[in-house]
């Protein structure tokens, strides 16, 4: 029976401990990600509270580099590793230390989408996903591939939802694969690297919306930055605005000055005419509990800013 250790961040590490508590492995130790600051990783798990369930070894770490995880590590003596759902780069010991490899897990289709933050572009391009298991080498996300589980991104699915797929296809991914690991089948298949497409980092900032681009872009950026990520988000006045749920609306015949609000209902939120195109915002957290009504401009008129900055200062002379 292999020694499996497994290092962790989020609910797909959570996850893949559960299937191979399930499937009879013998997971030696659970190294967990202890943030600083936990709202800065996007659907973190407690990891301890999965290995205190099933009473396994547990170190936390903020560093999985440092020594002291390396050395608790070596002393497990592990057969493999599995590394899922976090987004430091393991050292090279690291990948010598078991004696068959370091399985990595990706949530896009490989050989597409290598790189950062795939849950918000799969989310925002609605691209095929993908529950992705592999032997790790030294480029990012390249090794063979041991299974996948492909689904497709809806209209409607946001990061949440996504999100939720993928953990359900993780558990179909190793129950089909799992069973041959335990006979000691170990045959994962090269990636055709000539489809390699690579994705870029992705930060907080990176969910301001511009009225100016179209309904369609907003409704998918809106959507890709939903939870567990941190939100879209625009300002009213000096209010930032965190927009967590949206909709186009393709039958009322209206026109209106970009950014500011035409209809509000209930039901659907407030109507926003964008770039081209409307669009329904709902599930709003406004700063200082303002209450947004028909008519209001969302978004700074920066040559107004720039203006008011500069006759401030004007007038401090």
């Amino acid at each position: 029976m292999y020694n499996i250790l497994v290092i962790g961040a989020v609910k797909t590490a959570a996850i893949t401990i559960k299937k191979l508590v399930e499937h009879e492995f013998n997971i030696v130790g659970v190294l967990g990600l202890n943030p600083v600051k936990i709202d800065h990783v996007s659907g973190w798990a407690d990891l301890k509270l999965v290995a205190d369930e099933f009473d396994l070894e547990y170190l936390g770490f903020s560093k999985i580099n440092n020594q002291e995880q390396i050395d608790w590590a070596m002393d497990k003596k592990p057969d493999i590793i599995f590394a899922v759902g976090f987004s430091q780069l393991l050292k090279d010991v690291w990948l010598k230390m078991p004696k068959l490899g370091c399985i990595g897990f990706h949530p896009t289709k490989l050989p597409e989408g290598r790189g950062r933050a795939p849950l918000a572009w799969v989310t925002l391009e609605r691209k095929t996903g993908s529950a992705t298991f592999f032997l790790m080498g030294e480029g990012a996300d390249d090794g063979p591939i041991f299974v996948q589980s492909i689904f497709n991104v809806e209209e409607n699915d946001d990061a949440n939802t996504v999100e939720e797929k993928i953990g359900n296809h993780i558990i179909i991914a190793l129950d089909n694969w799992l069973p041959e690991l335990k006979k000691g089948i170990w045959n994962p298949r090269p990636q055709d690297h000539s489809l390699a497409s690579w994705y870029g980092k992705r930060a907080p900032e990176d969910g301001l919306i511009s009225w100016n681009n179209s309904a369609e872009y907003i409704n998918r950026l809106i959507k890709a930055s939903s939870r567990p990520h941190p939100g879209s988000y625009t300002y009213f006045k000096d209010s930032k605005v965190i927009i967590w749920e949206s909709e186009i609306e393709k039958n009322i015949k209206i026109q209106g000055v970009i950014g500011r609000i035409l209809l509000s209902e209930i039901s659907k939120g407030f109507l926003v005419q964008c770039g081209s195109g409307l669009l329904w915002i709902k599930n709003i957290q406004v700063e200082d509990n303002i209450a947004l009504k028909i008519g209001d401009k969302l978004g700074y008129n920066l040559e107004d800013e720039i203006y008011l900055i500069k006759k401030r200062f004007k007038n401090e002379k």
